[in-house]
């Protein structure tokens, strides 16, 4: 460290020094650290339960964590981080623990390290009580507040999107606290925090590599030009093989099958080709190993800007429960795909058909308990007024050749066939916004590469499959007789024999089963203000 960086954290030091011992005039004027006094100056911090007192620190003030107060009911008010002689080894697993946030995509600032390890390397063995009892606070809203960022998000969803109903997890983090401190393992507690998924895992993993490349002097960009194709000499071609080379260090799990010594490095041939494939189908682009402006623009991408978007990722994942089910539904909205998954591995994937940038496709939670077989429609009234009706002025068969019956004047019924909306199956969980999974009578758009196409419900690729994944060893609804009943063409109404839970995300950054980050389209551009909140200092409250 140099002897300018020693200088700004001896101020530091002295900032936070002066904010912890400003205390009662009759303690700073020599009290004794007496263990008896630290109890009583904390239990006067919170003159009643659930308040959430000011702190100080390094100058600053702000508030502490809303689990503060029941943190230090339960305890009796008993220091958690000091005793007569000194610091806790516990405080060191915290700054350290504090110090490593950054590979969850959370930010060591927020925590308040510098200005609190400036308070331990300045020695306060043996404080003052009231500054004893000061210290105590910081360092205990900082593992609240870590923990609180870890276990539910730095970032609340509903704050920032209207259309999000995720279900929060339920957790005292009060209590794990006082166990942590109870037992001397801080940093674990801290780490049993995180989503404790694979997918979670993964990324954070991906995190850290695409971090390192971040440091690294980037290869030129490929310079603009027409479009490059297999067959073609063209300078700009030696230029893309180093930036896909690039591309490839970044996921050495799953390299892409790319090499930057060849005979002739001008020329676009067939293992180029088959390396820009890859790199397009791994960022949500139209795999046709073609380079045009979409591919280029994606090419060009700095390391830096895919760490936001892992960071925004990180963030959803703990939007989610820490328990998803034993058996559970995952649609990723972003990545216009669907998940079964059971004990922790996939079972089953499909493509889906999301909802269009102006009719999202909400995030939210729910449990699946019903498979509706052959269902009717019933189309919102902004549906029927806004698009059928106009089509059956211009044509008056349109309603009867596409099956609606009218129930009232903007009240229309698709009945069950092959041109109904829903296709053969509804899979029925209660949400707010009514949005559901269903089949289709398109099913030629689950072959485009972006298919953000519906009106918010969720259209998927393998109805049947995933009816008959639903019902599991089901005695009676087994693969045959769903398909019987089917067949018969009538509605029928079919209890899960167990509800399946349903969580409806919203990624741009995941990692697949080969090991390597797949980055989607911000089709809803959801990530910039998120990205935004993420990276913005926490406010002082």
């Amino acid at each position: 460290m140099g002897s300018w960086a020693k200088r700004v954290l001896l101020a530091g030091c002295a900032l936070a020094l002066g904010a912890l011992s400003m205390v009662q005039s009759s303690e700073a004027q020599g009290a004794s650290a007496d263990s008896d006094r630290v109890p009583i100056i904390l239990r006067a911090r919170f003159p009643a339960s659930g308040v959430r007192p000011r702190l100080t620190l390094a100058g600053q003030t702000f508030r502490g964590s809303p689990d503060l107060a029941c943190f230090y009911e339960r305890r009796g008010f008993a220091p958690a981080w000091s005793t007569d002689s000194g610091l806790r080894p516990a405080v060191e697993e915290l700054l350290a623990a504090l110090a490593a946030s950054g590979a969850d995509g959370l930010f060591p600032e927020d925590y308040r390290l510098a200005a609190l390890q400036g308070v331990v390397d300045a020695g306060w063995s043996q404080p003052v009580a009231g500054a004893r009892a000061e210290l105590d606070l910081v360092l205990s809203d900082a593992f609240l507040s870590f923990a609180a960022d870890l276990r539910h998000g730095k970032v609340n969803p509903q704050a920032i999107y209207s259309d999000c109903a995720l279900a929060p997890d339920v957790a005292d983090l009060a209590a794990e606290f006082e166990a942590a401190v109870g037992a001397n393992r801080i940093r674990e507690a801290l780490a049993e925090q995180a989503p404790p998924q694979l997918g979670y895992r993964r990324l954070r993993e991906a995190l850290r590599r695409y971090r390192e490349l971040a440091l690294r002097a980037a290869p030129e960009p490929v310079p603009p030009g027409p479009t490059l194709r297999l067959g073609d000499q063209d300078e700009r071609v030696g230029v893309l093989r180093e930036r896909l080379a690039e591309a490839a260090r970044a996921d050495a799990a799953a390299p892409l099958p790319i090499s930057t010594s060849t005979t002739v490095p001008d020329s676009f041939d067939e293992p180029l080709t088959e390396a820009v494939r890859r790199f397009q189908e791994r960022h949500g682009l139209e795999d046709d190993g073609v380079v045009g402006k979409a591919t280029l623009a994606e090419l060009n991408q700095r390391a830096e800007e895919h760490v936001r978007q892992i960071e925004a990722s990180l963030e959803r994942w703990r939007w989610l429960p820490h328990d998803l089910g034993a058996r559970y539904v995952l649609v990723n909205i972003a990545a216009f795909r669907l998940e079964a998954v059971e004990e922790g591995r996939t079972a089953l994937e499909m493509r889906v058909i999301v909802g269009k940038p102006f009719t999202k496709t909400p995030m939210f939670s729910s449990a699946m308990n019903a498979v509706l077989l052959n269902p009717s429609w019933y189309p919102p009234k902004k549906i029927v007024v806004e698009e059928i009706l106009p089509k059956a002025a211009k044509d008056p068969e349109y309603l009867r050749r596409e099956g609606f019956e009218v129930l009232s004047a903007t009240r229309l019924r698709q009945k069950p066939g092959p041109k109904n909306a829903l296709g053969r199956i509804k899979f029925v969980f209660p949400n707010p916004f009514d949005v559901y999974l269903h089949d289709t009578s398109a099913p030629a758009l689950f072959g485009r590469t972006g298919r953000a196409f519906s009106h918010g419900c969720i259209r998927i690729e393998k109805p049947f499959d995933l009816a008959v994944w639903l019902f599991g060893g089901d005695s009676v609804w087994t693969p045959e007789a769903i398909r019987a009943a089917l067949d018969t063409g009538r509605e029928r109404l079919v209890p899960l024999p167990l509800a399946v839970p349903v969580h409806v995300a919203y990624w741009t950054a995941w990692v697949g089963d080969d090991g390597a980050l797949r980055l989607g389209r911000d089709v809803y551009r959801r990530d910039a203000e998120l990205i935004r909140l993420l990276r913005g200092k926490r406010s002082g409250g």
